[in-house]
């Protein structure tokens, strides 16, 4: 019997395959010299992405800044495109998993306009990307659901994989064992935590098959994941579904809280995890929709505690809590459909290029 390429799918693909993604060192090795080659004095890194490319570029951004000692900012390619803004250290990367985000091509277009390197991270070598840069590199094979989960689980591997790379290059020891340690074990943590994920949506079902809404909010690398959480809500689920900084949740979107409000606070394992309780708890106390995503244990069946050994690498895991919810979820709703009005909004406008398969 074939097997189905759904979401579903590609999350438990990405059990299997990270670890030797990990182990692949070919592709952020070439990637890696080319940001040596430009001779920079100092280096400020550019992600220019957008949807899930984006989202998984801000799982990475704050492990590479920690370990690379240099800024690195996620900026939206159509923004970048009409308002670029450069420096001369500036080392720019585009991400289009499908290699045919309109754009993204722009983007790239604007930087050899420039007359600056243009490289690409895509997931079909043969997509229109190849013709837009010079430098094209392929961090994950082809997903060909369009609700992409491997592609950003592996994006933000991929992302912290680089940093590594360089700083191997630099000539900098950096201990990366507990890398090496997470990714072998990826695979068996993440089909236990399945178990939890599981119950998890079963007991809170009737909330889940009701949502009218969705929030999510976490900070450092967990951010990247309140945005994930919220783009395959929305895109799935056909919810309102709002991403924040953790603190910034509390500057006014609280405000709305009422007790038929979502929402899901991300605990980043580290120092801001106290803060990140307290405002679940906060939460909690206006509304039974609220829950709490974290490696910790607590007496309160709205906290979902998850096999996470390692804050740096706290994204991969919590990535796929929020992929499963959207696919299960709006598979019970049948949810997945657009409306039928959405077809005279793609004969007005379109994401990709021409030549891309829906």
């Amino acid at each position: 019997m074939e097997q189905l390429e759904t979401m579903e799918y590609y999350i438990l693909q990405t059990q299997d395959i990270l670890n030797s993604v990990y182990k692949n060192k070919e592709q952020t090795n070439k990637l890696a010299q080319v940001y040596m080659d430009g001779n920079y004095r100092t280096i400020n890194f550019k992600i220019i992405a957008s949807g899930s490319s984006g989202n998984g570029s801000w799982c990475a951004k704050y492990v590479m800044e920690k370990y690379l000692g240099v800024d690195v900012t996620v900026i939206n390619p159509y923004t970048f495109a009409y308002y670029p803004v450069l420096c001369e250290d500036d080392f720019v990367v585009v991400v289009s998993q499908s290699g045919y985000s309109k754009n993204a091509l722009d983007a790239l277009d604007i930087l050899k306009k420039l007359n600056r390197k243009t490289i690409a991270l895509t997931g079909d070598l043969k997509s229109d990307i190849k013709d837009h840069a010079e430098v094209v590199i392929d961090y994950v094979d082809e997903e060909k659901e369009g609700y992409v989960t491997k592609g950003v689980t592996t994006l933000a591997l991929f992302l912290i994989k680089l940093t590594f790379a360089i700083l191997e290059k630099q000539g900098k020891m950096v201990d990366t064992a507990w890398l090496d340690t997470y990714c072998e074990s990826y695979a068996s943590m993440q089909k236990e935590n399945f178990v939890h994920e599981e119950a998890f949506l079963e007991k809170f079902k009737k909330n889940f098959l009701s949502m009218e809404n969705m929030y999510a909010a976490g900070c450092g690398p967990c951010e990247g994941v309140a945005k994930e959480a919220a783009l395959k809500i929305g895109e799935t689920v056909k919810v309102v579904s709002c991403a924040y900084e953790l603190e910034e949740y509390i500057h006014g979107p609280n405000l709305q809280l009422s007790p038929k409000h979502n929402v899901f606070i991300i605990d980043a394992q580290d120092e801001t995890s106290d803060r990140s309780y307290q405002i679940y708890r906060a939460s909690r106390a206006v509304s039974d929709r609220v829950y709490y995503i974290t490696n910790k244990a607590y007496d309160d069946d709205h906290v979902l505690t998850l096999l996470n050994p390692c804050a740096d690498t706290v994204s991969l895991t919590y990535l796929q809590v929020f992929q499963l919810f959207a696919y299960r979820i709006s598979k019970e709703l049948r949810s997945i459909p657009k409306h039928p009005l959405f077809e005279e909004f793609k004969k007005i406008v379109n994401s990709k290029t021409i030549t891309y398969e829906d």
